[in-house]
């Protein structure tokens, strides 16, 4: 540090290119590790492969299903995997605050059954879309542990 004259404040060193080196940089801990990838990725499958059977996947006569139902398998899907333990954590599995995370998982798990259920509707593959994506942004922005009252 420098300072260009007595009582003022220090000025950082530049580094190279004139900016300030600050050090090594670390990369924040991830919340998709590779596990969780990887089970996104598999229930994806395991859901497409589901619809495949039941509905099939026609494209060019029912385009906004198939969207509809694409999005809902990747948003379920990614709802699911948040529950895929951290690496620390070892085998318990992550559930942050547990009535939070029933109604979550419940959520989750309707929204893959009803994209399953739906065989070319859009409106229930469209409910089935919120209900992916209410389950993921929970997950996403739920506390960690539950708020104590009183």
């Amino acid at each position: 540090m420098k300072s260009s004259s007595p009582g003022a404040h220090p000025v950082p060193a530049p580094g190279r290119f004139g900016t300030v080196d600050r050090g090594p940089v670390t990369a924040p801990p991830s919340r998709w590790p590779v596990r969780r990838r990887i089970a996104a990725a598999a229930v994806a499958v395991l859901l497409a492969g589901a619809v495949m059977v039941t509905a099939g996947w026609d494209l060019t006569g029912q385009p906004v299903w198939a969207a509809l139902a694409l999005a809902a398998i990747g948003t379920s899907s990614l709802a699911v995997a948040t529950f895929v333990p951290l690496p620390a954590e070892g085998l318990h599995v992550h559930l942050g605050c547990a009535p939070c995370a029933g109604v979550d998982g419940l959520a989750a798990l309707a929204g893959a059954w009803l994209v399953v259920a739906s065989a070319g509707d859009g409106g229930t593959a469209s409910l089935a879309l919120a209900l992916g994506g209410f389950a993921l942004a929970r997950r996403l922005t739920a506390p960690d542990t539950c708020e104590r009252r009183g």
